[in-house]
């Protein structure tokens, strides 16, 4: 639920952004509450006001991001779908250009938390949810089945956000990542 109250707003941000900085350096198992409040200027009674403990804090982060992710990824298979945007790959490309614009914390992100709850587990699960709902209503050839297309289309994605994450600063690799899933799609569109 989204709370209106500016302080309370001002105040998470505050503690996320600094958690972020944090584990930017060192990993989270070595980061204290203590550490947090004090580069943040927060007491710990601030801290618990919002959050149980940094796992619970991290948890936030990842499930923040996911959702910004189901949202962008449902938004523009829609489009692909009613035909007011481009086919599905490039989609995924600029999904996935879009999403490494926040590197630094994707990064952190994906490199903390592993496991079932962890960000690209829920990346993935997002991707082949919303993959196969898309090709139960737009894929009509029966060459390859949807699961496999909607596996297939996930690892492509979460290899490009990678790839994307890891050369954010490098605008000739992103270029040629571009044109690879232009090509990888023209060649699918030829074959499907």
């Amino acid at each position: 639920m989204y709370n209106s109250d500016k302080r309370i707003v001002k105040t998470e941000r505050l503690i996320k952004n600094t958690f972020i900085d944090l584990l930017t350096k060192k990993e989270c198992s070595k980061i204290t509450i203590k550490e947090i409040c004090n580069t943040a200027l927060i007491s710990k009674s601030t801290f618990y006001d919002h959050y149980e403990d940094k796992y619970a804090l991290l948890q936030t982060m990842i499930n923040e991001y996911a959702e910004q992710f189901k949202l962008e990824v449902h938004k523009r298979l829609k489009l692909t779908s009613t035909g007011n945007g481009n086919n599905a790959l490039q989609m995924i490309n600029r999904i996935t250009q879009s999403i490494s614009s926040h590197n630094e914390q994707l990064s952190v992100l994906l490199r903390e938390s592993k496991g079932p709850n962890g960000l690209e587990s829920k990346l993935r699960n997002i991707l082949i949810s919303e993959s196969s709902a898309y090709l139960s209503t737009n894929h009509d050839n029966k060459k390859f089945s949807n699961e496999f297309l909607a596996k297939m289309y996930t690892e492509i994605t979460l290899a490009s956000l990678s790839f994307a994450l890891i050369n954010y600063n490098d605008p000739d690799l992103l270029q040629q990542q571009t044109q690879f899933i232009d090509i990888m799609q023209r060649t699918m569109l030829a074959n499907v």
